[in-house]
């Protein structure tokens, strides 16, 4: 066992750990009941989610021109990552152009 094991008792209190070099014959009937072998062999089925690669990726990651951040775009024109930095942008021009 490579991993330590909780065991409760109905009443969902916490009765003794068990460490892969404590497994007693009790423990192993215990992990041999028909109920145990199921839920082992289902947990035993999981497997980590495969990560997948977009092959056809249409934009790829751009740097945004006002807060400098790495970001994906929606489109192939996206200057911003967000709708605040544009508004940012905007507001500094604004107040730049227009003296007083």
């Amino acid at each position: 066992m490579a991993y330590e094991c909780k065991i409760y008792d109905k009443n969902g209190k916490l009765k003794k750990i068990l460490k892969g070099n404590q497994v007693t014959q009790e423990s192993k009937d215990f992990f041999n009941q028909p109920s145990t072998k199921k839920i082992r062999s289902l947990i035993n089925s999981f497997k980590d989610p495969a990560i997948e690669e977009n092959k056809n990726t249409k934009f790829y990651n751009k740097i945004c021109v006002v807060c400098k951040r790495e970001f994906h775009p929606r489109h192939p024109n996206s200057k911003y990552c967000s709708h605040e930095c544009q508004k940012n942008l905007y507001l500094a021009k604004k107040k730049k152009g227009n003296p007083g």
